[in-house]
């Protein structure tokens, strides 16, 4: 009797937590469809595309072969990596989906860090996170000007991940130096600069800006690995995010690229 009833108690927390679980996936699958949704012809990135980019920046987006691509096209790809929120917690294992447009400009993260689910957004120039217990229980939700400013930040970097992206006319491009390009984007009345900084093979090795972290601007890094050929394009197989704050520098964030394809998007 005693094995009957903990067997049911099994079958009911599975079947509790498949619920939650599948309540959060069918939330990120509308807003997925709402990000990849264009009403926009297909064309085709040609080198004139880039002829008002600085030299740095055009060379660099020849490198990864955005050329011959769709200027209007979006990425799925799969992450596995570590994430904490500060040097004295452990570091937390996570797997993750990340959905990405260069027609609607933004991105979905949708994450799972056992027991915490996390779904991070910019979209329609807004940012939100909202992080849950399997999708039973709400632990947090974060939105407003200061999500927004830091969400676009979010979405700034990771166009290393989706080099289409910086082909977006919202962005201003300047070359400082031999190795540096700033970008001003402005989106939603928020306008925000970064600058890549490029090593000695024209590719982009890190980016810096200005996030918020909580309520408080701080200086953001993100750092990336070597490049790979995924679905055509170059991107980085890894990306490290690092608050550089006053007293210390907080490594917050390690990706490695699992899965990447581009899809068209959808009518």
């Amino acid at each position: 009797m005693t094995l009957i009833i903990i067997g049911i108690t099994i079958v009911v927390i599975v079947t509790i937590v498949f619920i939650g679980i599948s309540s959060i996936q069918r939330n990120v699958n509308q807003e997925k469809n709402a990000l990849f949704t264009s009403n926009n012809e297909d064309k085709l990135i040609s080198k004139d595309d880039l002829d008002s980019f600085p030299d740095l920046m055009k060379n660099y987006l020849i490198n990864v072969k955005v050329i011959g691509k769709p200027k209007y096209c979006n990425a799925v790809f799969s992450q596995k990596g570590k994430i904490r929120t500060n040097p004295e917690k452990d570091w937390l294992p996570f797997t993750a989906t990340q959905y990405i447009s260069s027609y609607n400009p933004g991105f979905i993260w949708n994450a799972k860090a056992f027991p915490m689910l996390i779904r991070d957004k910019y979209q329609e120039e807004n940012g939100e996170v909202k992080i849950s217990l399997l999708g039973l229980k709400k632990i947090a939700q974060h939105s407003g000007p200061e999500v927004d400013q830091s969400s676009l930040g979010r979405y700034f970097g990771e166009l290393i991940w989706f080099p289409i992206g910086f082909l977006d006319s919202d962005i201003f491009w300047e070359q400082l130096d031999t190795k540096t390009v700033k970008g001003v984007i402005s989106k939603g009345g928020i306008k925000l600069e970064g600058h890549f900084i490029f090593d000695e093979n024209g590719m982009i090795d890190s980016f810096k800006t200005k996030r918020y972290r909580d309520t408080v601007l701080e200086n953001f890094i993100g750092e990336v690995g070597k490049y790979k050929d995924y679905d055509g394009v170059l991107i980085p197989e890894t990306m490290t995010a690092i608050w550089d704050l006053k007293d210390t520098r907080l490594e917050y964030f390690k990706a490695d690229i699992i899965d990447y394809n581009l899809e068209p998007t959808t009518p």
